[in-house]
Formats: structure tokens, C-alpha cells, sequence
């Protein structure tokens, strides 16, 4: 046997030679090898042995494992992202990763996914007909979990990372939002003054929360004019809502509205203290703005259904609830806000997402911009 730096050359038969290099040790502290059988001559087993050492000087050799890759994203799921997302996200990663990912992919063993594996999965998908944002979710999620492998030293590198992927990723598609116009706002406020949860609607729409975070508001939260974000209401599919953090540290914010807001929370706090003595002891003490008849977390799809019907009344067109935060958003940008502000308002970590969401908004602000500028030169 003959040794050469960290790697070994090992006699197996005639002109038969097993070449096997170090490449570290196990989480249990065993040594780990990569190693290779060579037929022919010495020359051919030390010639082996240095492009072995230059692979693993330029942090391409790995051992081989058998490892498949659904394995792999049950241990990336547990051990790695369950940690450091929350609840909903971690459900959502496990459901595209099951639904887009591993009929595709997860039998293979994590190093026989390269770059033509996972074109083939996205091509696929594409053809299912699904949202390019579906597409491009299913190919984040398996990105970020084959960048821990690649971490871990199970592949060499990250292939959902390869340049050729780019070309098969469906671009996203923009859809135009339904947003309450300027010249409507009077009359959206006029039907919902009228309706018991009329303070829900008009807080999303000058406050520009995000409904989890507007249910998920306490009386504690709400001095004055501010409006304090320090908890969510979080539904997944099937189980009891609960209540969790703000997605980031930039959604927990104080939020300033104006006295339309002040004086439809003070109505709506007065209406739910009548509500609060005809309930009793089955009142739940969550301190929540808004609830149901006894204290409890409101149901999304009753909300809903509320909405749709306000809409109609205002004769306003089809939105989703969330819809109003980016009627807030657009009626402040289209009245010349800085985007810094309104980012801070939406809970935004970055002005480039505030801009990039209201990007339909901007040629309106640049004609404002060329009206200021004209003015200044006459």
C-alpha cells in the first residue's frame, strides 16, 4: 500500500489498484472516504490519485451515498427548516414539496439530481398547466433544501442553482388587482358604516394591515391613532386557527390611522361590550378587537362572505379582503407618499418589494413627476 499526501493507493489484484482519498469525518466521528477502483498499471492508480486530491482541493469530491432525496427532504423539513420558519411556512413547504417535488424527483438518490432532473420535474409541471408561480414556488423549495445538502457535503454543489434552469423557470405573470378607487372610497365607507364588522373593513383599507394581522389585534394593541402589530391569526387548512408572530421583524410595526379609524374602533368596542354582558361566562378573554358573538377568533370564510356581499352593495367590483391593503397602498402612492414610507406602513422589508408589488402605479406618479417638472420650467 502506498500513501501520497491524504489520499492511498491499495493493491486489489493483478494491475488492479483501489485509490481512496480522506474527505472527513461523520456526525459520529468516522472517517469518511471516497474511493475508486482503477484498472491497470501504478501509473494509472497515482495519475487517479491527484485528479482525486484536485477534486477535493476544489471542493468537488464527496463520498457517494445512497441517500435518496425524498430522505433527504424529510430530514431538511425536521431538522433544518422546522427550526427556523414558521408553523404555516413549514406546512407550506411540505405540501409543494409532496404535491410539485417529490413524485418527480424523490426517489433518486440526492447526487443523481442535477441540472437535466430538474429541468425535467419544471417542464413538467409547466405543462400541468400550473401558475408560474406554483412552478417557480416548487423549484425555491427544492433550491433551498438541496443548498443545506450541498452545506452538508452530500453533493458537491447546488444544481437548482445551474444556469440552464433560468431558461425553463415560467415567468411570473402579474395580475392587475381590483383596488377601491379614490372617487369610491365614500361610498365603500357609506355601506360598511352600517354593518356590524363596518371597523374591520375600514381599518384594512387606511391602515393597509394585512387581515391576519388586523384579526389578530388586541384592545392592548390599539392606543389613539396607533395601531400596534404584535401577533397574527393564522388559519391552515383543517385545524383551528391560531395565533403566531408577524412573518418578520419589519411586520411588527405601529401603525398610525386616521380619526375615520379612531371612531369606527371606538363605535365597534362599545357595540362589543353590549355583546361581551349578553355572553357572559361563555365570554372567551382573548382581549381580541375582532371576534364572534362570544370573544373567540372570527372565521375567514364568514369574512369573506361578509365582503362579498358589502362589495355588492357599494356596487363595487369583485377583490379579495386582501385587496383592501393594496387599495391602501395605491391611494397613497398615487398621492406622491415616498415609497420608504409606505413600505414602513405595509411592514415591507425593503422598499424594492413595495415597488416592485406597485409597479401598475408608478407611470401615474411619473406623469405627476413630468406635470411638477413642466411647472417648474415655465
Amino acid at each position: 500500500m502506498s500513501t501520497k499526501r491524504s489520499g492511498q493507493i491499495i493493491p486489489r489484484g493483478p494491475k488492479k489498484y483501489l485509490v481512496r482519498v480522506f474527505v472527513g469525518r461523520d456526525s459520529s466521528g468516522k472517517r469518511k472516504y471516497v474511493s475508486k477502483l482503477v484498472h491497470g498499471g501504478k501509473k494509472a492508480a497515482d495519475a487517479e490519485l491527484v485528479k482525486m486530491l484536485g477534486s477535493k482541493s476544489g471542493g468537488t469530491l464527496r463520498p457517494r451515498t445512497r441517500q435518496t432525496l425524498n430522505t433527504w427532504l424529510d430530514e431538511w423539513l425536521t431538522t433544518i427548516a422546522k427550526p427556523s420558519v414558521r408553523a404555516q411556512t413549514l406546512a407550506e413547504y411540505s405540501s409543494v414539496l409532496k404535491r410539485y417535488v417529490r413524485p418527480y424527483l424523490g426517489d433518486l438518490r440526492v447526487t443523481q439530481v442535477d441540472e437535466g432532473a430538474i429541468r425535467g420535474m419544471l417542464t413538467q409541471l409547466a405543462g400541468r398547466n400550473l401558475a408560474p408561480r406554483t412552478v417557480r414556488m416548487a423549484h425555491e423549495v427544492l433550491r433551498n433544501a438541496l443548498e443545506q445538502a450541498a452545506a452538508a457535503k452530500l453533493i458537491a454543489f447546488n444544481p437548482a442553482r445551474g444556469k440552464t434552469i433560468a431558461k425553463v423557470l415560467p415567468k411570473n405573470v402579474r395580475k392587475e388587482r381590483a383596488t377601491i378607487p379614490a372617487d369610491r372610497v365614500a361610498d365603500f365607507l357609506d355601506v360598511v358604516r352600517g354593518d356590524p364588522t363596518g371597523a374591520y373593513w375600514t381599518l384594512l383599507l387606511f391602515s393597509g394591515l394585512r387581515p391576519s394581522e388586523a384579526l389578530g389585534l388586541r384592545w392592548k394593541d390599539v392606543q389613539g391613532d396607533s395601531i400596534r402589530v404584535s401577533q397574527v391569526l393564522v388559519y391552515r387548512q383543517g385545524t383551528e386557527p391560531r395565533f403566531d408572530q408577524p412573518k418578520s421583524e419589519s411586520s411588527r410595526r405601529a401603525v398610525r390611522v386616521p380619526s375615520v379609524v379612531v371612531k369606527a374602533l371606538a363605535d365597534h368596542r362599545r357595540r362589543q361590550a353590549a355583546a361581551r354582558l349578553e355572553a357572559g361566562d361563555a365570554w372567551q378573554p382573548l382581549d381580541l378587537v375582532f371576534c364572534d358573538e362570544i370573544g373567540g377568533p372570527l372565521q375567514q370564510q364568514r369574512m369573506r362572505d361578509v365582503f362579498k356581499k358589502l362589495l355588492k352593495a357599494a356596487e363595487l367590483p369583485s377583490m379579495r379582503v386582501y385587496d383592501l391593503r393594496h387599495s391602501c397602498a395605491t391611494l397613497l402612492l398615487e398621492r406622491g407618499l415616498s415609497l420608504k414610507v409606505i413600505a414602513e406602513r405595509l411592514g415591507h422589508s425593503t422598499t424594492l418589494l413595495t415597488a416592485d408589488t406597485y409597479s401598475h402605479v408608478t407611470p401615474g406618479m411619473q406623469a405627476q413627476a413630468v406635470d411638477v417638472l413642466e411647472e417648474l420650467a415655465r
